[in-house]
């Protein structure tokens, strides 16, 4: 009632020894942030345990951890206090490195859940024992209890979805349609985007940038350089929460009740001062809306599927395919580590792999008939493959026919660059830039063998020179076709 009414609880006064506390009362951040406050400590089974979880609990509060954070430590010592019943353990001494094994057996969750599980757990025994209020082997969990975990790949929204609900977004409400916009482009998490304030929007040196915090990183603030286009976006936003309440409330975005679960246009909707909760995530559950209503499908014919964590690494993914570098789309998502982003929030698409990798199933051999790394080419050689091509024209085929010339003519590539100077022009065979194609063998056994013939005519006339001519070139189209035939 309190929420539909736009008012808070009152706070409950602290008190350690009661199982039910109030978290505003520890710590008066917990008024805005989060949208439960209550935790409570009956489940926490044996009371010289439930002493210890209320001291761990107790000191989270005061470091501003999350409350998702503490609900999953109360979690974890729940379980675990469950276990301690069920063997008899009477202190905290009884427990060492054997009881912990046993309890991995004993703990039938999934993979996820124990890691998070044993997680809480060896903070708990680290902490408490860092404080003085108990003293534990810190071996008694090792990484290697941890079950391995299976690399996720990023699993952004198709382009096709996508796109389907950027040219819908005008059929939702003014508010949703700018919280999509805002999301995508700064790639924000959900929770980063609740808690944007008004005053995020700032203009430096006539670039605008968003301003907004980034608790996960631990750091004070993040910058995110924007367009006009989302400046005025945000600009719009601000102007509608100034109208709904004036000064009386510090954040762009907010909450919603009236929610229709078929309507997209939600004609009952009614803001509430009340910071965008995550569960269940009212953005998420607007968007879903629209996808039915608009029968928007995934590339299988299947209604799309949607979630509000999925637009970052959505982003992210189009940033990557786009062209910019792994570092940029880093810089982008505030990670410390590239890694990060190219295992979690790129994936390339079939287009992107078609255009920057595709090129290397098709070899490349060069004068000697060995493999030549695509990647070892010229930049030049990898955006337009033609403008090193050096087939020559029909006419100097005819005339290679038709005159006894030395120079032949010329299948394949050059891999000079092509702003520097070409020393051996008509001798690219024997050139250790030149590199073959697969396509061309035919030609180059056919011209192998006429220089050979050409060869054997100029020894008759004792031409010494074409002689040597004919025969080095001869001789590197022999490596080459080697080369070509053992690849085939």
């Amino acid at each position: 009632m309190s929420r539909l009414s736009n008012k808070q609880p009152n706070v409950k006064q602290f008190s350690f020894d009661e199982d039910q506390w109030d978290l505003r009362g520890i710590n008066p951040n917990y008024n805005e942030r989060e949208s439960y406050y209550c935790i409570r400590f009956e489940k926490v089974k044996l009371d010289w345990f439930r002493v210890y979880a209320k001291q761990y609990i107790y000191h989270l509060c005061k470091l501003n951890s999350p409350f998702s954070t503490i609900d999953t430590n109360i979690s974890s010592l729940r379980i675990f206090s469950r276990y301690l019943v069920e063997k008899g353990i009477t202190s905290i001494s009884e427990i060492d490195r054997s009881l912990i094994l046993d309890f991995l057996n004993w703990d039938k969750t999934t993979n996820d859940g124990l890691r998070i599980r044993l997680g809480g757990l060896r903070n708990f025994f680290i902490t408490g024992t860092i404080r003085g209020w108990f003293e534990v082997d810190q071996d008694i969990i090792r990484d290697d209890d941890y079950p391995k975990r299976k690399l996720k790949t990023p699993d952004p929204i198709p382009d096709c979805v996508r796109e389907k609900i950027e040219k819908s977004l005008y059929k939702l409400p003014d508010p949703f349609a700018r919280t999509w916009l805002v999301s995508f482009f700064t790639a924000m998490r959900p929770a980063e985007l609740a808690m944007l304030t008004k005053e995020c929007l700032i203009q430096e040196e006539g670039t605008w940038k968003i301003i907004f915090n980034r608790p996960k990183n631990k750091e004070e603030q993040r910058k995110i350089f924007i367009t006009r286009t989302i400046a005025e976006v945000v600009q719009e936003q601000q102007a509608y929460i100034k109208e709904l309440w004036g000064d009386d409330w510090d954040y762009l975005f907010c909450h919603y009740r009236g929610l229709s679960d078929e309507d997209p246009t939600q004609p009952n909707l009614q803001p509430v001062r009340r910071v965008m909760p995550q569960v269940p995530n009212i953005f998420s559950k607007v968007i879903r809306c629209l996808i039915k209503a608009e029968n928007i499908c995934d590339d299988n014919g299947k209604l799309a599927k949607f979630s509000h964590r999925l637009v970052r690494p959505t982003r992210l993914t189009q940033l990557y395919n786009l062209g910019h570098d792994i570092t940029v789309v880093q810089h982008w998502a505030g990670h410390k580590k590239y890694s990060t982003t190219a295992r979690y929030y790129t994936k390339i698409t079939p287009e992107k792999f078609k255009h920057e990798i595709g090129h290397i199933q098709q070899a490349l051999f060069n004068a000697d008939g060995k493999y030549v790394a695509y990647d070892s080419l010229p930049k030049s050689f990898w955006q337009n493959r033609k403008a090193h091509q050096i087939h020559p024209p029909e006419q100097y085929e005819n005339i290679f026919t038709e005159y006894n010339m030395s120079n032949s003519p010329i299948y394949g590539y050059c891999a000079q660059p092509l702003d520097e100077r070409c020393d051996k022009f008509r001798a690219c065979y024997t050139c250790r830039c030149f590199v073959a194609a697969p396509e061309k063998l035919p030609q180059y056994i056919e011209l192998r063998d006429k220089l050979k013939k050409k060869s054997s005519e100029a020894l008759k006339q004792g031409q010494d020179v074409l002689i040597e001519q004919f025969n080095l070139q001869a001789l590197q189209l022999d490596k080459i076709i080697a080369g070509l035939e053992g690849r085939a």
